[in-house]
């Protein structure tokens, strides 16, 4: 009786972006680039609307996925590919050497990589391909804001979980800051990567039996 030899899957590194990928916040970048992106695109009224948004989300008068649904709704409908394009390339300015290092590290040795955040499925993919990963796992606009959900906690480790399975592939390395991404890491202890931790989010993490860290 010939034994059949299973294949090796190949590897996948998740990468969160805001304060792991990228030193900064993509969030605060597109609240602040983006009045001046529609005033470009001769749309006064929706960069006070974009401004009034914000002013709210400032004044505790709106959550942070309502002031983000809204604003994505707005960009969608008067940007242009080539101003997610720019943003993509501010945030690309930001990068965090020692992340990039580590994932580069991972793609020598044959695994993709991913973004897997909850900012905006708009400005993440052209940054994906700004830095030649494989693809990203981000926000998604919904018409309907009842559909609306971040990809963070659950739905980021749902999500994960989701895409191993339907591209036949195995995580290689899970790489975050965030306290966010718990469940994820709770699920994958022995290979979530947590980067420069406070002790405080390095003792949340160890709970969950995370060991390994980034400093």
């Amino acid at each position: 009786m010939v034994e059949r030899l299973q294949t090796p899957l190949t590897g996948a590194t998740f990468v969160d972006l805001d304060g792991t990928l990228i030193t900064g916040n993509s969030m605060h970048t597109f609240m602040k680039r983006l009045p001046g992106l529609l005033m470009k695109r001769r749309a006064p009224g929706a960069a006070l609307s974009a401004l009034w948004w914000t002013w709210m989300r400032s004044l505790r008068l709106s959550s942070h996925s309502n002031m983000k649904w809204h604003l994505t709704k707005i960009a969608r409908r008067h940007l242009e590919e080539e101003d997610w394009e720019t943003l993509a390339e501010m945030m690309a300015e930001s990068v965090n050497e020692h992340v990039a290092d580590l994932v580069a590290s991972r793609r020598e040795r044959g695994c993709q990589t991913y973004i897997a955040t909850a900012a905006l499925e708009e400005y993440t993919l052209p940054l994906c391909r700004l830095l030649e990963y494989d693809g990203a796992l981000a926000t998604r606009f919904t018409d309907d804001k009842r559909d609306y959900e971040e990809m963070k906690g659950y739905a980021k480790r749902d999500g994960i979980e989701q895409f191993l399975a339907e591209e036949n592939l195995r995580l290689e390395s899970f790489i975050t800051d965030h306290p966010d991404d718990l469940p994820t890491a709770k699920a994958y202890p022995n290979l979530t990567i947590v980067v420069r931790p406070s002790q405080k989010v390095a003792d949340k993490f160890h709970e969950v039996g995370v060991t390994r860290y980034l400093n």
